[in-house]
């Protein structure tokens, strides 16, 4: 097991905080935890996508609130162990977890995400 690395403590969130990253094509999944410095979430990947663009926002959604546009950089997108309820599906479908680091986050951008990750996060430490 390796050591941890990160800056900042992670958090597990509230099950309905969705994330979508934008970066060419959208990747669009459950947050798993956040922290001051990014976030982790699960998606599905249903077809290899070549394109990536050097700018990349994720979007963050929960309970009809929206955070728009927040600078990141994709550290890890990795394959996980696929679901049981999707092995019964006819065509498979790739789950990954795919980690975030926030960057160039302007003081208001700062504020908001930490309010949202004050609200919709359960508080205790991963």
């Amino acid at each position: 097991m390796r050591p941890e690395q990160r800056k900042n403590s992670r958090f597990l969130v509230q099950d309905d905080v969705i994330a979508a990253l934008q970066n060419g094509s959208t990747k669009i999944g459950k947050v798993k935890d956040i922290s001051a410095g990014g976030l982790s979430f699960e998606h599905i990947q249903d077809e290899i996508s070549s394109q990536e663009s050097f700018e990349k926002n994720i979007i963050l959604l929960v309970n009809g609130v929206c955070l728009p546009k927040v600078p990141c950089r994709i550290v890890y997108d990795i394959p996980v162990l696929t679901p049981d309820e999707y092995r019964a599906f006819p065509i498979q479908f790739i789950t990954r977890r795919c980690g975030v680091k926030f960057e160039k986050l302007s003081e208001n951008l700062k504020t908001e995400l930490d309010v949202f990750f004050r609200t919709y996060s359960k508080g205790n430490a991963l």
